[in-house]
């Protein structure tokens, strides 16, 4: 499925800016959140929000003209606690390689659809560390189909997209959400690709075990596979 997604989105890529309309930004700039780099210091649970918000707002002037995206297949440390963990025989293993791309815009951005679409999910995961408002859109290109996720939105962007709703490409789909809404997250977009929902209704795994990450590498493909911006 892998191969046939890459043809498919090859000769149908986006552009960031068709996502983001509101945003002006003329590079993408990288934060490394991963466990080696300890982006927000002594936060290492992602637990004080407004010590994220500023560490963020920091990056984001060092970076000028720039959307701040970063994280697939990153190993965080902000995942290694007991929503995410899990007894194997040589101890724990924590779910905390992430699986989709984070785009760190400010709550209240505007999203828009990349592609015609439909609404398969619209669901509030409402747990703290989840996703808080989350949608899954369903797409169909070139006899193939595939799923782009948007989570820790706001709470009416499930009224905006309820299940079952047909959108065209450029239309708006959601907000973000604040962190009172969003999962209690510093307010980010997290965006995924899903070759295969597994039957799930309401949520989907937007990070995984380290043992299992070939098997998930081949559900979610890089996001960055769909825009011709690098990143």
């Amino acid at each position: 499925m892998n191969n046939l997604f890459k043809n498919t989105v090859k000769d149908n890529t986006a552009s960031l800016h068709h996502l983001f309309q509101s945003l002006l930004f003329s590079k993408i700039a990288v934060p490394d959140m991963s466990v080696q780099n300890n982006f927000f210091g002594n936060d290492k649970m992602h637990e004080d929000i407004e010590g994220a918000n500023d560490t963020l707002l920091k990056f984001q002037k060092q970076n000028p003209n720039a959307l701040l995206a970063n994280g697939y297949l990153e190993e965080r440390a902000f995942y290694n606690t007991e929503r995410f963990e899990r007894e194997v025989t040589s101890g724990k293993e924590y779910r905390n390689i992430h699986l989709g791309t984070d785009f760190w815009v400010p709550a209240g951005t505007p999203i828009y659809a990349i592609y015609d679409s439909e609404v398969v999910i619209s669901h509030h995961n409402d747990f703290h560390k989840d996703y808080g408002p989350l949608l899954v859109l369903k797409h169909q290109l070139n006899n193939t189909s595939f799923y782009t996720l948007y989570g820790h939105l706001s709470i009416d962007s499930l009224a905006l997209s309820p299940e079952g709703k047909h959108i065209k490409k450029g239309e708006l789909i959601a907000h973000i959400g604040n962190e009172e809404e969003n999962g209690h997250w510093a307010p980010h977009l997290h965006f995924q690709v899903i070759t295969d929902l597994l039957g799930e209704t309401e949520n989907y795994n937007g990070v995984a075990f380290p043992s299992e990450i070939e098997k998930w590498k081949k559900l979610c493909p890089d996001p960055s596979l769909l825009f011709i911006e690098n990143f």
